[in-house]
């Protein structure tokens, strides 16, 4: 009897207890929780609260008031330093554009910048490279915000294990716009979002068409000729040969293309691919599987590439000639 007894008073104790832990006056609101969130990258700084380094806040009501500091890493001066004070959920948004400061986003108006996409093709992987604009680094194959009193400066593609410069070049930045940086072979790369300088087509009508290939794609060939055909859109008529001379991981010139050759909005082309020693590389006759399409006029500029990836570079129909850069009108 006196066993149940100690277990009734031991039941009671503990369960009045866990009741006291429950009710308002005992729940424990001493401390609150602010994060700190960064619209777009993080990287290279670094977040301090009074001195600690700190991602996620969490205090004591006693320090609810305190200094956030944000350093570059490195740097030993704050971008950021300022008295704050906390409330529980508090979002503290940090906002670095490039050509600016870090600073608390609701402190930048969206009219003071606009964005750019810098796509950068590499053959070995992008990690192995860092790609910097007026020597900050940008954030690849995604929107990087842009003081729009910023958009001039230089360009530049860095290999990572030895700080070589691999290319670089001065631009302005065209709002809103995305650059198409790729690496042609042996670390050569080539911008296919610019025109180099051509002057644009003197209408939608027509469009300025160009080629390139590298050398792995046809070894042993430093020269070839193309002979373009154009055609209408379902290959039944075709043009007298266009002749253009290729060298390997050069840029052709541009020739002028009119999309009304045949009275359809827009025309297609089929093409011969010849080596130094006049044999044939393509035969627009029997490779029946190789083609340009061209399209309609919706672009000014078009960049095509040719390639043979197929085992022992077989030619023939294992080549493409596929568009890598379209600048619309």
């Amino acid at each position: 009897m006196n066993k149940i007894l100690y277990y009734f008073i031991s039941f009671v104790v503990l369960f009045g207890f866990a009741s006291c832990d429950t009710d308002d006056e005992y729940i424990d609101t001493t401390y609150i929780k602010a994060t700190v969130v960064f619209i777009g990258s993080s990287d290279g700084y670094e977040v301090r609260y009074n001195g600690k380094k700190t991602a996620l806040v969490i205090y004591g009501k006693e320090n609810s008031t305190g200094k956030l500091e944000v350093y570059k890493t490195g740097k030993d001066t704050p971008e950021i330093s300022e008295e704050i004070t906390l409330t529980d959920g508090k979002k503290i948004e940090l906002l670095k554009i490039l050509g600016r400061s870090i600073a608390f986003a609701s402190s930048v108006s969206e009219d003071e910048y606009t964005t750019f996409t810098p796509y950068i093709t590499f053959s070995n992987g992008f990690d192995k490279y860092t790609v910097t604009f007026n020597d900050e680094k940008l954030n690849l194959r995604n929107e990087n915000k842009i003081a729009n009193d910023a958009l001039e400066g230089t360009l530049k593609i860095i290999r990572n294990s030895d700080g070589s410069i691999l290319y670089e070049e001065n631009m302005t930045i065209v709002p809103e716009s995305t650059i198409n940086i790729t690496e042609l072979g042996e670390e050569s790369f080539v911008n296919l979002s610019t025109s180099g300088g051509e002057s644009d087509p003197e209408s939608s009508q027509y469009t300025k068409i160009r080629f390139i290939y590298t050398a792995d794609a046809f070894p042993g060939h430093n020269k070839l000729e193309l002979l373009v055909y154009l055609s209408d859109l379902g290959f039944n008529q075709f043009t007298d040969p266009i002749t253009i001379k290729l060298k390997a991981g050069q840029m052709s010139e541009f020739i002028q293309i009119d999309n009304k050759t045949f009275s359809e909005d827009g025309v297609n082309g089929v093409y011969d691919l010849i080596d130094e020693n006049g044999n044939y590389i393509v035969d627009s006759m029997s490779d029946l599987d190789t083609g340009i399409f061209i399209g309609n006029s919706d672009y000014k500029f078009l960049t095509f590439r040719l390639e043979d990836s197929s085992e022992n570079h077989q030619g023939g129909n294992m080549v493409l000639c596929k568009p890598i850069s379209q600048i619309p009108w």
